[in-house]
């Protein structure tokens, strides 16, 4: 298995320089700071879409952290984030202390919540449209970024699909990034020959404006796909047919659906007011980007939780009819229960 950089929770400088972009509060309005990870990323986009959603509609005002969550995720300790996108890969490893989040909180992990589960996140290795790489099995030997540092997730996603191919980092020659968007910049400037690409990414437009961009076709066989799920447990494939920037035909990608934490002790009024704005008006979500169509309530409550769901959102999902005995179950399980 692919041994990441072991992330370690020393945070303090980082998290009063992310304090110190929060914008000074508006009198009338309550300031919720939510993780978004880099600008060109997909979920800086979603989490711009998302906290403009709750701003219009409520008297919060989002103000949205570009930093991954082995930043945000142990600011939600010191109250100086509050809620945050993120896979639920990497949320369990979190809060579990394990994978690249070993010895987090004194081998505590993080405590997290979730808010809801939206739009399914569609993911593969990336290269240039006229690197003669058609498969992922093709990448034997070839830079591919698959070290994204503090950037948990991403590192996540390239050993998985080298996985799923058969690969390891032993096969390639790994290249070293520090977020997601250095990664496919890598791949514009020719530092590296691949990388991990989010469909509906900023950068990967950027990368087909420059050299073309081509997503390899992950393996959706269940020998293939239980390689990747031992890298992530809730990798799913995913058929995207032709037509998005990356896919000039058919394919099939690596998912899961993206999920809205929080931290356990916000209040029980904060997060309802934030679920029923997003409840009611998520229609909106599409026309700000795309990616959000998938945004729908039918998703929010659902088995595909890695992590226990705040108490607010289990009373506010309860009222609405949507908390099954399923998802229940799933809840408890995760809990510990």
């Amino acid at each position: 298995m692919f041994k990441f950089n072991t992330f370690k929770p020393v945070v303090a400088g980082l998290a009063l320089a992310a304090a110190a972009m929060v914008a000074a509060p508006r009198a009338e309005a309550e300031i919720v700071v939510m993780g978004g990870n880099p600008e060109g990323s997909l979920f800086y986009a979603q989490s711009q879409a998302i906290g403009a959603v709750i701003g219009k509609h409520t008297d919060i005002r989002v103000d949205v952290l570009p930093q991954s969550p082995t930043v945000y995720f142990p600011m939600f300790m010191t109250q100086e984030a509050d809620i945050g996108l993120s896979s639920p890969i990497e949320a369990d490893f979190a809060a579990r202390a394990i994978g690249p989040y070993e010895g987090a909180n004194g081998g505590e992990g993080y405590p997290l919540t979730t808010l809801m589960i939206g739009s399914p996140i569609r993911l593969s290795i990336v290269v240039r449209g006229n690197a003669g790489i058609e498969t992922l099995a093709d990448l034997k030997g070839k830079r591919v970024v698959a070290d994204y540092g503090a950037f948990a997730g991403s590192s996540i996603t390239a050993e998985a699909a080298l996985a799923n191919a058969g690969l390891t980092a032993d096969d390639v020659e790994v290249v070293s990034v520090s977020s997601y968007p250095e990664g496919v910049s890598a791949v514009i400037e020719g530092r590296a020959d691949a990388a991990v690409g989010s469909m509906g990414s900023g950068i990967l437009q950027q990368l087909n404006a420059a050299e073309g961009a081509k997503l390899l076709s992950i393996d959706p066989s269940d020998e293939a796909m239980a390689r990747s799920r031992e890298i992530g447990a809730a990798f799913v494939p995913l058929e995207v047919k032709a037509g998005p920037v990356g896919a000039d035909e058919d394919i099939f990608v690596l998912s899961y659906g993206t999920t809205l934490y929080a931290r356990p002790d916000l209040s029980d009024e904060t997060v309802t007011t934030v679920l029923k704005a997003v409840w009611d008006h998520y229609e909106e979500l599409k026309a700000i980007h795309p990616s959000l169509a998938t945004w729908t309530p039918d998703r929010f409550a659902s088995t595909q939780t890695m992590v226990p769901y705040h108490p607010a959102a289990v009373s506010f999902y309860k009222e609405q009819g949507v908390w099954t005995d399923e998802v229940e179950a799933r809840n408890a399980e995760v809990s510990g229960q």
